[in-house]
């Protein structure tokens, strides 16, 4: 089973104003802590959902001037705004090791570019 850590990143939609304040994340769902997986999954606290990075939506609160979420709630993020939100949440998952992290990008990368393999 992959290992999880706390989803701790920006909002990864490209071109918010949400996208410099680092977020812990929760599922609009169940109001669970969302994780993370080195699978590139994203799952929330209950494990009831549980899905690749690329079929979840978000939504980082950001409401008014510079945010994406104003007229649609929850959206995709695409390969680069997550990948910004990667580069700014990574450093605090210090716990996660280096080989997690790398696996993780590298999952990340494919669905993004290959989708549903």
């Amino acid at each position: 089973m992959p290992t999880r850590y706390v989803l701790k990143i920006p909002c990864p939609i490209s071109g918010c104003s949400g996208q410099s304040k680092l977020s812990q994340w929760v599922c609009a769902r169940d109001n669970g802590t969302m994780y993370v997986d080195e699978d590139g999954y994203l799952s929330c606290h209950s494990r009831d959902h549980r899905a690749k990075i690329i079929y979840w939506k978000f939504d980082c609160g950001e409401r008014g001037y510079g945010s994406k979420h104003n007229y649609e709630r929850y959206q995709s993020a695409d390969l680069e705004g997550f990948s910004h939100a990667m580069a700014i949440g990574l450093p605090h998952l210090k716990e996660a090791g280096a080989v997690w992290v790398t696996k993780l990008i590298q999952s990340v990368e494919n669905q993004f570019l290959h989708g549903d393999l």
